[in-house]
C-alpha cells in the first residue's frame, strides 16, 4: 500500500513550499494586528493633543431660532404647544487663513491649525411669517429670538468678542440646537409684517486638530481659506469651486455652496433636519500628513505573501539550477526573516522618517539573505546575487508603497515582468530530469 501512490519528490517540495507560505499568514497576521494597535496608541495620542488644542472643527454660519407657543382651549381644557422654528441664513461669505503646526505627544505628532476667519451674511425672518400669522381659536406667544453659530468644539474658540448684528455688536453665549453645538446672540422681537432682514458678521479664531470644515447653512454659501499647510486634503460633501492652489509654500481654496445642492430646506420645524442631515454636508480641508507612518506599513504588509512567495520561487530556481538542495526548514527560516522585516520597518518607522526606516530595514535583510544564501548554496556570487534580487524586490515594494496613485498599475506591471523572467529563464529546463534526480537522491 505504501507504493500504491507514491508522491513524487518535486511535487513533495513544491506542495511544502506552498504550505509554508500559507503558515507565514500567522506571523504576517500578528504583525498586521500590532500596526493596528499601534495606529490605535496614535489616535489616542490625537485625542490627548485635541483636549488642550480642540478637535476637529466644523463651523456653520448662521440660523436664526424662533420658539413659538401656541395656546388653545379645548373641551374647556387648555393645551399648549411649544415649537422651535429655525431659518438658515441668505448669503454667507467666510474668510481665513489657517496658521498650523505639529504637536507631539509622546513620539506621535499630530497637525494642529488656528483658524481665524471673518463671517458674515444675512438673514431673513420672511419664511417665517406663516408660522407667526395669527390663527382662529390660537393664541401665539412668540419667545426670544436668536441667532446661531454652530461651532462643532466650542472648546476651541480662541477669540470671539460677539455677533455684530446690524452694526451693534451682540454679546453670545453657548448653545446647543438640534445636537449642533456653537454659541448664540439674541435678537430684537420679531414683529410686523413686512420682512424683516438682519445684516451678521462676526470675527472667530477657533484652534482644532487636522480638520476644519464648513457647514453650508445659507441659500448661497461662499468660504475662502489659505494656509502654508504644503499636503491639504480637500474632504466633505462638496470640492472647491475651482482648482484649488496648492504647492510648497501651501495652498488656497473656494468653495461655493447653494441650497439646491443640500439636502435639507431652508426652513423646518424642530428636529424635522437631523443632526447627521446637517454634517453630512459638511466641507473643508484636512491638514493631511501624506500616507502617514501606519498607512505605509499597512499597505507594505499587504504584499508581503506575494513578497514571499517571489522568494521563495527564487530559491526553488536557484536550487533546481545550481543543483545545490535547499531544506524545506532553511525555507521556513528565510519565510521568518522576510516576516520580521516589517515588525521592524514598523518599529522604526515610529522614531524616523519611513524613507529611512524603510532603508535601513530593507538594507539589513538584504545583507541577512546575501550572508545566509551564500553559505546556503556554497557561493558567494549566489548568495550575493539573491541579496540583489531581495534588494530590487524591497525597491519596487518601496515604489509601490509610496505610489498611491499608480500602485496597482506598476504592481501588475512587476508581476509580469518578474513571471515573464522565470518564464523566459526556465523555458529550457528540462523539468522531468529535474524530478527523476530528486527521486534518484538517497
Amino acid at each position: 500500500m505504501s507504493n500504491f501512490f507514491p508522491l513524487n519528490p518535486l511535487l513533495a517540495k513544491i506542495l511544502t513550499i506552498l504550505l509554508l507560505t500559507l503558515v507565514l499568514l500567522i506571523p504576517l497576521g500578528r504583525v498586521q494586528v500590532l500596526i493596528a494597535e499601534r495606529a490605535a496608541l496614535r489616535d489616542t495620542a490625537v485625542a490627548r493633543v485635541a483636549n488642550g488644542v480642540g478637535h476637529a472643527q466644523r463651523i456653520g454660519a448662521a440660523m436664526m431660532i424662533v420658539p413659538v407657543t401656541r395656546s388653545w382651549v379645548d373641551g374647556g381644557k387648555e393645551y399648549s404647544q411649544t415649537t422651535r422654528h429655525r431659518v438658515l441664513a441668505d448669503t454667507v461669505d467666510v474668510g481665513g487663513t489657517a496658521a498650523t503646526g505639529l504637536r507631539s505627544s509622546g513620539i506621535y505628532t499630530v497637525p494642529t491649525f488656528q483658524a481665524a476667519l471673518h463671517v458674515s451674511g444675512s438673514i431673513s425672518d420672511e419664511l417665517l411669517k406663516p408660522a407667526l400669522a395669527p390663527e382662529p381659536g390660537i393664541t401665539k406667544k412668540i419667545g426670544r429670538a436668536t441667532l446661531f453659530l454652530a461651532v462643532s468644539d466650542p472648546s476651541g474658540i480662541r477669540a470671539l468678542e460677539g455677533i455684530r448684528i446690524d452694526g451693534t455688536v451682540m454679546p453670545v453665549s453657548a448653545a446647543n440646537e438640534g445636537g449642533l453645538q456653537g454659541v448664540s446672540a439674541a435678537l430684537d422681537a420679531l414683529a410686523g409684517d413686512a420682512p424683516r432682514r438682519i445684516v451678521f458678521a462676526a470675527d472667530l479664531a477657533v484652534s482644532g486638530t487636522e480638520r476644519l470644515q464648513f457647514l453650508p447653512f445659507a441659500q448661497a454659501t461662499h468660504v475662502h481659506l489659505a494656509s502654508a499647510w504644503a499636503d491639504p486634503s480637500f474632504s466633505g460633501a462638496f470640492s472647491p469651486d475651482a482648482a484649488p492652489s496648492v504647492g510648497p509654500n501651501g495652498f488656497a481654496a473656494d468653495w461655493r455652496v447653494l441650497e439646491i445642492n443640500r439636502e435639507y430646506p431652508q426652513s423646518w420645524v424642530d428636529d424635522a433636519v437631523s443632526q447627521a442631515q446637517a454634517t453630512k454636508s459638511a466641507f473643508g480641508v484636512d491638514f493631511y500628513q501624506p500616507v502617514d507612518t501606519y498607512q505605509r506599513d499597512y499597505r507594505a504588509i499587504h504584499y508581503a505573501v506575494l513578497f514571499i512567495a517571489l522568494t521563495f520561487l527564487v530559491l526553488f530556481l536557484w536550487e533546481h539550477t545550481l543543483g545545490t538542495p535547499i531544506h524545506s526548514l532553511q525555507y521556513a527560516m528565510t519565510g521568518v526573516a522576510l516576516s520580521v522585516f516589517y515588525l521592524v520597518l514598523t518599529a522604526l518607522s515610529e522614531h524616523m522618517n519611513f524613507a529611512g526606516s524603510y532603508t535601513l530595514a530593507a538594507s539589513a535583510m538584504t545583507l541577512l539573505l546575501s550572508v545566509y544564501f551564500s553559505g546556503v548554496l556554497k557561493s558567494r556570487a549566489a548568495g550575493l546575487l539573491t541579496g540583489g534580487l531581495a534588494g530590487v524586490c524591497y525597491s519596487l515594494l518601496y515604489l509601490l508603497v509610496l505610489s498611491e496613485d499608480y500602485a496597482l498599475l506598476f504592481g501588475a506591471l512587476a508581476i509580469f515582468f518578474l513571471l515573464a523572467l522565470t518564464m523566459i529563464g526556465t523555458r529550457k529546463l528540462d523539468w522531468y530530469r529535474v524530478a527523476e534526480s530528486h527521486r534518484s537522491r538517497p
